[in-house]
């Protein structure tokens, strides 16, 4: 076989691996950068709903002494019916 047609296939070949690693590389570089992204995404979401268990157990605190109060009131109007 000739010598420089193999040479020159050689070379084509490697051309075509060099732009095929390239392009890996891109989105390589693209996929880390989505990842990023994501990540961001992912712990202002987990932020923000420990900040609505938070407030969510806030009202269930308020909530309970809302009853306490009602209950209070309840107790001391059966007390003191007998005075109206």
């Amino acid at each position: 076989m000739n010598y420089e047609l193999l040479s020159k296939l050689s070379m084509e070949e490697a051309e075509k691996y060099k732009n095929e690693a390239l392009i890996l590389r891109s989105r390589n570089e693209i996929i880390y950068q989505e990842i990023g992204k994501l990540k961001a995404i992912i712990e202002k979401l987990e932020k923000e709903n420990s900040n609505l268990k938070e407030e969510i157990n806030t009202f269930k605190d308020e909530i309970n002494s809302l009853k306490s109060v009602l209950e209070f009131k309840k107790d001391e109007n059966s007390h003191y019916s007998h005075y109206s």
